[in-house]
């Protein structure tokens, strides 16, 4: 009734245009002036978009292996947005203590952000009981940490390679919250191409050498083959003694390189 008498307002004529001009995102109606549209309510989600081809999942390849030493980790070192290269030479792999590395997949923003919080809070665990979790316990804590996120816009996949006291382990954390442990993990678009590579020439036990050749040759074949996978081919082993890092190599380089010698030993077998 105050609205009435002080504004003139009509409830008959407010709901006849409510009726009739009816409109799912909330709007702004002013005499003389164009109609402003607010954003809706709910946000939705890039990577669910109801119309149109999904989008490519994690676009990189990573890898992760166990070896007679400890772990074999390669990753490529391509970052995109959408169909864009931002940056053909970023790092995919965060040490998050000395026998502990962390290969990402997913969107860089997320996996930092999550890799600082894991190191952040294994340090505590460190200074609160004197060493640090195990591999397996780190991943139930980056699932606990993950799990509030469940059904957000967050994009993460983590490896953990890492040594502990039962010995090398790795394990597989998804922005979900599902943990998996195995032997060999592959994760990103160019984890199918990297598995065939992998599943012909794993055998457990491996040397190192022969162990470093095979990850090398997995996310080269995965990055020609992957159009959102190249660069250069990063590998890190997880031994007994700490984390090391192999020297990075150029992807297109490498490739020439093994085709040159698949047709040296081809030539030579005749």
């Amino acid at each position: 009734m105050a609205l009435q008498s002080v504004c003139g307002w009509d409830v008959t004529l407010s709901r006849q245009i409510l009726q009739r001009d009816f409109c799912r995102l909330p709007h702004l109606n002013s005499s003389g002036y164009p109609r402003l549209l607010l954003p809706p309510y709910k946000v939705t989600s890039s990577h669910r978009s109801p119309s149109g081809p999904p989008p490519p999942a994690h676009g990189t390849t990573t890898l992760a292996f166990l070896y007679d030493k400890g772990v074999m980790v390669a990753t490529d070192s391509r970052s995109s947005a959408g169909k864009l290269v931002c940056s053909p030479d970023s790092r995919k792999a965060t040490l998050i203590h000395s026998h502990l590395i962390a290969s990402t997949s997913g969107s860089a923003a997320d996996c930092q952000f999550f890799g600082r919080v894991l190191a952040r809070e294994c340090r505590l665990y460190q200074l609160r009981n004197g060493y640090m979790p195990s591999v397996k316990g780190a991943a139930k804590m980056l699932s606990t940490m993950m799990l509030p996120f469940r059904g957000m816009d967050i994009c993460a996949a983590v490896t953990l390679s890492g040594w502990d006291r039962n010995g090398p382990c790795i394990c597989y954390v998804y922005n979900d919250g599902t943990r998996i442990s195995s032997d060999v993990i592959s994760v990103g678009s160019g984890s199918p191409y990297a598995y065939s590579i992998i599943d012909d020439g794993y055998r457990p036990g491996m040397e190192e050498e022969v162990a470093r050749q095979l990850a090398r040759r997995a996310v080269c074949h995965a990055g020609r083959r992957d159009a959102y996978s190249g660069g250069f081919v990063d590998v890190y082993m997880v031994k007994e003694s700490g984390c090391e890092k192999d020297a990075r190599e150029d992807l297109v380089a490498m490739y020439k390189r093994l085709v040159q010698e698949e047709k040296q030993e081809k030539e030579a077998r005749k």
